[in-house]
């Protein structure tokens, strides 16, 4: 129907032309468009991912995004999530967009991007105590990382749902999912394995399971030690890394003694960039401080790390001193304790 030249060619059936024949404009004999009008180069059409997306989604677009959140998960230890959920989250409708209508040669990088942002987004929602959306936005990276078939990245997704289960009070549901990630243990790098057995480990300790426990620490020490930092999925889980997961297990198992000397031989080199963790561990020591019944340790470590969570916006750091407020409550006429309770309370009623 075009073959005449009297009818113009439509923008659709132009790019369709493009896509069958592996040509340009030029080349098609289409009119020139406004970009080579003024003066620019269109990419040659190979470069771009076939799409239903009103962009054209190229190798450039995918640099920009992975970059992007970089810098964001960069930011994320010193700020806290809730200076970034708000930029995350803009940028959700473009990247599922482009994991639902793309196809061809890149889909596999989209996807990639997909799974990294919707994991991203599922932590930040988790810092902030949105237990149902963590949740629903890590399993949308599943979902990705199993279309692309990754072992590597399903195990890790397992581990991170299973962390937030056990987080929201679903031990038993967390040590499965992380069960889940095991079968994968031979197509691991040491350090993934090393963080799924972290999580295992941080499920039976919340069931109160003592031998497993220490059993799955035990094994995340040597897998750690075998990894390497530059590991792109978990090269932050090093052997400093698992130390401390076992001593956040000894507190919930009751046995706080050796957890209090990890933590402040921890906290003495603490990196400044990871504000929002030093005050998860802050908190952690607290409790640790309240079972042993120094009521003064407790409370220092415990004003410090209410100063950041009301910084950082980290909801894990408040729920840790909500749950501190118990251990102390046999203290509650001491001054400081009392104030510690009034300005947690203050927290409770202006949370979301």
């Amino acid at each position: 129907m075009y073959e005449n030249g009297r009818r113009p060619v439509s923008a659709d059936h132009q790019q369709l032309f493009r896509e069958a024949y592996q040509a340009t404009d030029r080349e098609l004999g289409f009119p020139e468009s406004e970009l080579l009008l003024g003066g620019q180069t269109p990419h040659p059409t190979g470069s771009f991912l076939r799409t239903k997306f009103p962009v054209p989604v190229s190798p450039e677009m995918l640099r920009y995004l992975t970059s992007l959140l970089d810098q964001h998960a960069q930011a994320e230890p010193l700020v806290g999530p809730q200076f970034l959920m708000a930029p995350v989250q803009s940028q959700m409708p473009l990247i599922e967009q482009m994991c639902r209508d793309v196809y061809g040669p890149l889909r596999e990088d989209v996807l990639r991007i997909g799974a990294r942002y919707t994991e991203f987004l599922g932590w930040l929602h988790q810092d902030t105590g949105r237990a149902d959306e963590a949740m629903r936005w890590t399993g949308l990276a599943m979902e990705y990382a199993q279309e692309l078939g990754d072992p590597m990245l399903i195990a890790y997704l397992f581990q991170r749902r299973s962390n937030i289960a056990t987080e929201a009070g679903h031990a038993g549901h967390g040590a499965g999912l992380a069960g889940a990630a095991l079968r994968y243990a031979a197509e691991l790098s040491p350090r993934v394995h090393a963080v799924v057995l972290r999580q295992l480990a941080n499920s039976k300790a919340s069931l109160g399971e003592h031998a497993e426990t220490a059993r799955a620490i035990d094994q995340a020490l040597v897998a750690a030690d075998r990894g390497d930092d530059a590991d792109p999925m978990a090269g932050y889980c090093s052997v400093a890394y698992i130390e401390m997961e076992g001593a956040n297990c000894n507190v919930r198992l009751e046995r706080p003694t050796q957890a209090v000397e990890t933590y402040r031989e921890s906290l003495s080199h603490w990196p400044a960039v990871q504000e929002r963790d030093r005050g998860l561990c802050l908190a952690r020591l607290a409790t640790a401080n309240a079972i042993l019944e120094d009521v003064e340790g407790a409370h220092q470590a415990a004003e410090q790390a209410l100063g950041i969570a009301q910084r950082t916006g980290s909801a894990r750091i408040l729920n840790e001193l909500y749950r501190l407020q118990t251990r102390l409550a046999r203290w509650h006429k001491l001054v400081e304790v009392s104030e510690l309770n009034r300005e947690l309370d203050t927290m409770k009623r202006v949370a979301p």
